[in-house]
């Protein structure tokens, strides 16, 4: 996988609260041949990201599905980042070592492996935690309101099998 990060254009991005996913980050609502790329652990928890087909600049973060899960009530921390674009540019499925995702009263952060990240890259509500040889460590989804958080505790906590 290939991260790149242009931090001389800064991006928005709004948190979408849609039935079935606990958690959609858009940043273009533009509908093109998008290009996606997912993040899974098994077949039990995954989110995909859709990137520009000829830019892979990110326009879409959605947590797809996730069975591992910890509510943690108190406000998440924020790494120091670079804010800008993210550009990813690899293959359409990546296999994670660790899938779990932690809620907080502000935010969420998916960590995909025990890999210490040395780069923090921002883009809208989303950060990147990069190790360094390059692999995406972590996933921070920051500025939450307290309904985008309630949305989100909702649908996972729905997601649960019985």
């Amino acid at each position: 996988m290939e991260y790149k990060f242009d931090a001389s254009i800064q991006m928005e991005s709004t948190f979408v609260a849609e039935e079935y996913f606990a958690a959609i980050i858009n940043f273009s609502p533009e509908e093109l041949n998008n290009h996606f790329i997912e993040f899974k652990y098994n077949n039990t928890d995954m989110f995909e990201i859709s990137v520009h087909p000829e830019t892979h600049v990110i326009k879409r973060f959605t947590l797809t599905l996730c069975n591992h899960f910890t509510v943690i009530d108190k406000d998440m921390s924020v790494p120091i980042c670079t804010d800008g674009t993210i550009i990813i540019d690899g293959p359409d499925t990546t296999e994670c070592e660790t899938f779990m995702v932690n809620l907080y009263n502000n935010g969420m952060l998916i960590k995909l492996s025990d890999e210490e990240p040395k780069f923090y890259y921002k883009s809208g509500n989303i950060i990147f935690a990069i190790s360094d040889n390059g692999k995406l460590t972590k996933v921070y989804i920051i500025n939450l309101t307290k309904t985008d958080v309630n949305h989100a505790k909702n649908e996972l906590y729905l997601g649960i099998e019985p």
